[in-house]
Parts: C-alpha cells; sequence; structure tokens
C-alpha cells in the first residue's frame, strides 16, 4: 500500500447482544472472544500494520474506552487516537477521521475497517482491501466490501448489484438495504445479487468530504468550520462541542444509499461481525453434539449449548439443550437460544 493511503479503525460501540461477553465496559471488540489470545481490535490492527505505515493508521473509539486501545495498541501513535466524547453513530465517526486526514492530506485515500469482526483469511481481507483502495485511487467514487450472503440474516445490512460484468472486480452498486426482515433477506439470497456489508470502505478523502457537504450538510459545516479552521481543533472541548451538535446517523444511511457513484468489491474471506450469539455460534468449533465452549467445561446429555466463561472456570453442564452459558466481570447469564434476542436489553435491566 503506499503511503498516501489511510486507514481507519472504528473502535466505538458497545455490542449489546453478546452480553457479558460484551458490555459497556468492555465491549466486544477489546476481548478476545474467537479464543485467540488477542482482542478482535488487537488483530485488526495487526492485519492494518502489514499493509499501512504506523503514521497512517487511526483509531477513532469513545473517550471511555480509550485507556483500553492505548493498553492493547502500544504501538499505536499517540497522536493517532481520536477520541469521540460520546456515540453519534458512524457518519460522524467518520467525518472527524477524515477532516482530520485532509488537515495533513487532502490527496489521500481512506480505509474505513471495523475493529470488531471476526475475519478467518487474513491473506483474502488484504488482498481485497488493497484491490479497493487502489480502484478509487485511481477512479474515485465510493467502494464498500462485501461477502456473500450464507443465511437470510436480518441483522446486517445487504448491497445489490448491478448485474453488468465487474471492471477490475469491482461492480457498481444498485442499491443499499440496512437490517431487512426475515422474508425480504430471503429474497435477497434467492436473486444471488446481493452481498451482506461488512462495513469495510474506500474512498479519496476528498471524495468522501464532498459527499458530506451534498447528503449530510450539517456534519459538513460543522467540521469544516468548527474542526478544519479551528486553532486547536482537537481539543477536548472543541470534540465536545462539535459532538453535542452532530446529528446520530450511520455512514450507510447518511451517504452511502444517496451516493451516485457507489461500488463494491466481491470479499471472500470468511467474515462475521460475531455480533450476537447465534453469528459467534456460526463461527466457532463445535463438538460432536453441536456444543460450544473454551477448556473447563464438562457436557453430559446436553447439545447445542454454547458454554463462554472466563479462562480458569470449571463448569459441568448436565442435560441441557440449545442453551447459553455466559459469564464475564462477576455476572453469569443462562439463557436460551429461543430467548437470545432478549440479550440486548440485559444489562441495563440489571442496573
Amino acid at each position: 500500500m503506499n503511503t498516501n493511503t489511510f486507514c481507519v479503525i472504528m473502535a466505538g460501540g458497545a455490542g449489546k447482544r453478546l452480553w457479558p461477553l460484551s458490555s459497556s465496559a468492555c465491549p466486544k471488540q477489546f476481548r478476545d472472544v474467537m479464543n485467540t489470545g488477542k482482542s478482535l481490535l488487537q488483530e485488526t490492527f495487526e492485519r492494518a500494520a502489514t499493509l499501512f505505515p504506523a503514521r497512517n493508521i487511526l483509531v477513532v473509539t469513545g473517550i471511555a474506552h480509550a485507556s483500553l486501545v492505548r493498553e492493547q495498541l502500544p504501538a499505536l501513535l499517540p497522536g493517532n487516537l481520536l477520541e469521540e466524547p460520546f456515540g453519534r453513530n458512524t457518519a460522524p465517526c467518520i467525518a472527524y477521521a477524515a477532516y482530520r486526514i485532509a488537515r495533513e492530506n487532502p490527496d489521500a485515500t481512506m480505509v474505513v475497517v471495523p475493529s470488531d469482526h471476526f475475519i478467518s483469511n487474513d491473506n483474502a481481507y488484504r488482498e481485497n482491501i488493497k484491490q479497493g483502495a487502489a480502484f478509487v485511487s485511481k477512479h474515485g467514487g465510493l467502494l464498500a466490501i462485501g461477502v456473500p450472503p450464507t443465511r437470510p440474516e436480518t441483522g446486517y445490512g445487504y448491497i445489490q448489484l448491478e448485474k453488468h460484468d465487474p471492471v477490475d472486480g469491482v461492480y457498481r452498486v444498485k442499491t443499499f438495504t440496512e437490517k431487512p426482515d426475515e422474508a425480504r433477506a430471503l429474497a435477497f439470497i434467492h436473486s444471488g445479487d446481493f452481498l451482506w456489508n461488512t462495513g469495510i470502505f474506500a474512498w479519496q478523502v476528498r471524495g468522501i468530504i464532498e459527499e458530506f457537504a451534498t447528503h449530510l450538510e450539517p456534519i459538513h459545516l460543522l467540521f469544516r468550520d468548527d474542526y478544519l479552521n479551528a486553532e486547536r481543533p482537537d481539543d477536548p472541548g472543541n470534540i465536545e462541542r462539535l459532538y453535542n451538535r452532530c446529528p446520530s446517523i450511520s455512514i450507510d444511511f447518511g451517504i452511502m444509499e444517496r451516493a451516485a457513484r457507489v461500488y463494491a468489491v466481491k470479499g471472500d474471506f470468511g467474515w462475521s461481525d460475531v455480533g450476537t450469539w447465534r453469528a459467534f455460534r456460526e463461527v466457532s468449533e463445535k463438538d460432536e453434539r453441536g456444543n460450544i465452549c473454551r477448556e473447563g467445561v464438562l457436557f453430559l446429555d446436553s447439545s447445542n449449548c454454547i458454554v463462554d466463561l472466563p479462562r480458569g472456570s470449571r463448569v459441568v453442564v448436565a442435560g441441557m439443550n440449545d442453551c447459553i452459558v455466559a459469564g464475564r466481570d462477576n455476572v453469569l447469564m443462562i439463557c436460551s437460544r429461543e430467548r437470545e434476542d432478549d440479550v440486548r436489553h440485559f444489562e441495563e435491566m440489571l442496573k
């Protein structure tokens, strides 16, 4: 990757649907979700470090989790950690990073990657990112990387491709759809025209700023006037004032669904957002009866159970089927898999 290309790692979000493995105090990006000995954030940073020079890697996170980022990523340059005072969804997050890069290099290319996703094929992931970055560096436009869907998932966004042949492996995008109902998701899969939206994007910095000016003018004006032209733009007080006035909106809804020149690369790198216990089950190894666990668990006459407890725990699960047993930080959850959709509410209910 050339020195004119920057990587922005988004490390915000609470991951409530994977509670208590993911919690407001320690969201899933800071956890060793896949039992590899590294957090999802650490794995994301290590992949980026093989593609981008250290000075070109930025991480955006909430103030409450900045210390976790510093602890887990000692190689991140101190000035490259952008701290959000509170969450405003992905559009302000991306705007903050884009205008920050524009101060240094307005002609740069920008790649955006989430920090909390599972990738099984690092080489394919890197090749797809290089492919996308090279395309927008040359042709402009906005580019998303998607993966072929494997089930009618209602928790993901979908990218519909134009039917014409791709150019250099890059397709024109027809539509973006956020989290459809099950019937529509099933129709998307049967059509063969859709990809899951992984949240990985590439564009020229100048280009994304133009799109903010066109489609999200309030955010553009805030960052242009109160960030680019500020005497101390990254002062925490300035960023808080800016975010207080920012609307909360996703980049998908705010720009990707509305922009005229949108492209997609069809990725094949074993992707999951690991955002729910259902998704966790999809990418985890199972025993002969469909059970998933770390070490120290004994199953007796039990099937299709998920047991995820801190290392060193010793557990016996007897006569149980289709349940989730998970614990972190002095909290234990025992939940039927049928009630998985309720998990997102449990942390708040305990409070």
